[in-house]
């Protein structure tokens, strides 16, 4: 395959966070478990009294299976692998952001009782487009996994990592510049309501123009659409003052739950300050 191809066509990875599967029994906990227990028999059986239990206590862990349902790591990842094309379709949304975003992004499922997802939110993301997450989170909401055991809802992450083409160089940035810009522009952002129930990180890339051309939004909650696509919007109107010619700069930051409004209150505003003057001079 030629080198300009490679070059034009972004790499999609995908990945299956096996640390991250909440409520997922292992084949091999299970046979630690079940020794375990065959082994206290054994020690009880030499003895009338019952010899203490140790600090690992297989029967006590296992209870979480019966307070959530447990998905099999493998239907899993080949329910999801399944949807691969639909992933890898969801980058191109970036647009021209293509030449510069890329990251990871960790979807968090929640899945009930009959296997459909009742509903996907991005907890983490290093991409920094929200085109693309939002994409990722309409195609993991129509995905449907074998039932979990027990007919009960479970949960679990799964990451995806996209590589863009490398065509414009980006460079990550932090500092007085970008922490004093955020700060004067953040009050805006109290218009579009609030985005999550916890606070939300956004990475946004600057343009040597110095305008947020891609801005990308992850919490530890389902975000506000709405009020998430307001936001982003807002954000790429910024004008920034660190900016670099031939560069792209990635910054992250905060948004807090409550955000304070810079607006003055409508008491003290020019125009109603304007319209009462006028109705002095119409009452004169």
């Amino acid at each position: 395959m030629p080198d300009s191809f490679r070059r034009l066509n972004p790499l999609v990875v995908v990945t299956l966070a096996l640390a991250t599967l909440w409520g997922c029994a292992t084949d091999g906990d299970e046979r630690r478990a079940a020794a375990e227990q065959e082994r206290l028999a054994r020690a009880t059986s030499y003895d009338d009294k019952p010899r203490p239990q140790k600090a690992y206590d297989p029967v006590p862990a296992m209870k979480v299976d019966s307070e959530m349902g447990v998905l099999e790591t493998n239907d899993v990842e080949d329910t999801l692998q399944a949807h691969f094309e639909d992933v890898r379709a969801c980058y191109a949304r970036a647009g021209k952001a293509q030449e510069y975003a890329g990251g990871r992004v960790v979807l968090h499922f929640l899945v009930n009782g009959d296997g459909h997802a009742e509903d996907v939110w991005v907890v983490e993301s290093s991409l920094g487009n929200y085109s693309v997450e939002r994409c990722l989170v309409e195609v993991g909401r129509g995905v449907v996994f074998n039932a979990p055991s027990g007919h009960k809802a479970t949960t679990f992450d799964y990451p995806v990592e996209f590589r863009s083409t490398s065509a414009e160089p980006v460079l990550d940035i932090d500092g007085v510049k970008i922490d004093h810009d955020v700060a004067t522009f953040l009050p805006q952002l109290a218009a579009c309501g609030r985005l999550a129930a916890e606070p939300v990180v956004a990475i946004m890339y600057i343009e040597p123009s110095g305008f947020p051309g891609s801005v990308g939004l992850a919490a530890g909650a389902a975000l506000d659409e709405e009020a998430a696509r307001c936001a982003v919007k807002t954000i790429q109107r910024w004008k920034m003052s660190a900016s670099l010619p031939g560069r792209v700069l990635r910054a992250n930051f905060s948004i807090p739950r409550v955000i304070a409004s810079a607006e003055p209150s409508r008491a003290s505003s020019p125009h109603r300050e304007a319209s009462s003057a006028s109705g002095r001079r119409r009452h004169r």
